[in-house]
């Protein structure tokens, strides 16, 4: 072999290699964030996870990504803000009632009367990310709420005329056994996947369920009657793992906080039309709404907030009244 062609290879062997390290330096600089939602990924409420992630491919490509790892098929719901803790991963879409454990202030996500966008300006945000993070190790990133005091219902088999559920299981989760309680029905804990075969057979005569949604498991099929009286907000946040967020450069940092509040405002748009057209929907597959008079609507409410407040109050005795003046 000529000198002159040795060094042409030697020189196209360096070039290669090059341009291969140059591609790992680069692919090793993009910050990928892991996160999960503590429901399946087609399930509505699950969604704005994925604007995050949709918003930071948008905005951030090639600077980070967010992965997602799955729902509570991967790590169980109850489970995941403790991996969310211990950096097992990044990001989680987490639900209040699932880590109220941890941050008992959290469950303050459900009883406030604000929009997401006015608490940010009462300082009530402020005050849960300063919580989350002394409390839990994490960073509030934005509240979910979407619109407030529409997060909930009850849906039941058996008409009633007043707020009174004596003699009626009633499946919950933790958002509503003080109601059920409160009304003198019978809370039955069932994961959301059993509903529809509870119904079913009887052994249960209701059910809470967020203000949307009930139809991504079918449920209007087993369901008679819509109790029309929302109550509570949405109690979702994104919520990051501190030592990671503390990690990223700041620019990033900011970067991020703006696409948190970005998605708070697309929850809110997103959530008014899909109020708009759920009682459009049920009413089509034949469920009957059961209204209250303004009496009994109040009393309704009152087992709804009461309780939850002075439980609240109890477990934070420091913070549940600056959080209910702020909140509204």
């Amino acid at each position: 072999m000529s000198k002159n062609k040795l060094i042409r290879l030697l020189s196209c062997a360096a070039t290669s290699m090059f341009a291969i390290l140059g591609v790992s330096a680069a692919h090793s600089d993009v910050i990928e964030l892991k996160g999960m939602t503590p429901w399946t990924k087609d399930y509505a409420s699950s969604q704005p996870f994925f604007m995050f992630q949709d918003m930071i491919e948008e905005r951030l490509k090639g600077k980070v990504t967010l992965k997602y790892l799955g729902g509570p098929e991967v790590v169980p719901a109850f489970e995941q803000f403790e991996a969310l803790r211990n950096g097992v991963v990044d990001v989680i879409l987490g639900a209040a009632a699932y880590y109220t454990a941890q941050v008992p202030e959290a469950s303050a996500m459900l009883l406030a009367r604000k929009s997401p966008q006015e608490q940010r300006e009462t300082g009530y945000y402020d005050l849960m990310r300063d919580i989350h993070r002394d409390k839990g190790g994490v960073i509030y990133l934005s509240n979910l709420t979407g619109v407030p005091n529409v997060g909930f219902r009850l849906y039941v088999n058996e008409k009633i005329d007043k707020p009174d559920l004596s003699g009626m299981k009633i499946r919950v989760s933790p958002v509503y056994v003080p109601l059920v309680n409160g009304l003198g029905g019978t809370p039955v804990n069932m994961p959301t996947t059993e509903i529809y075969t509870a119904l079913e057979r009887g052994v249960v005569n209701g059910y809470g369920s967020t203000y949307v949604g009930i139809m991504d498991f079918a449920l209007q099929e087993v369901t008679k009657y819509v109790i029309n009286v929302p109550f509570y907000s949405k109690d979702n946040a994104l919520l990051m793992n501190a030592e990671k967020w503390d990690s990223l450069p700041e620019d990033i940092r900011s970067e991020l906080e703006q696409i948190a509040i970005d998605v708070e405002n697309e929850m809110t748009r997103f959530v008014e039309k899909k109020v708009l057209k759920e009682d459009s929907l049920l009413k089509e597959a034949g469920l009957e709404f059961i209204e209250f008079n303004d009496e009994d609507t109040q009393k309704y409410l009152d087992a709804a907030y009461k309780t939850r407040w002075e439980g609240l109050k109890e477990k934070s005795p420091e913070y549940a009244d600056k959080l209910r003046e702020l909140g509204g």
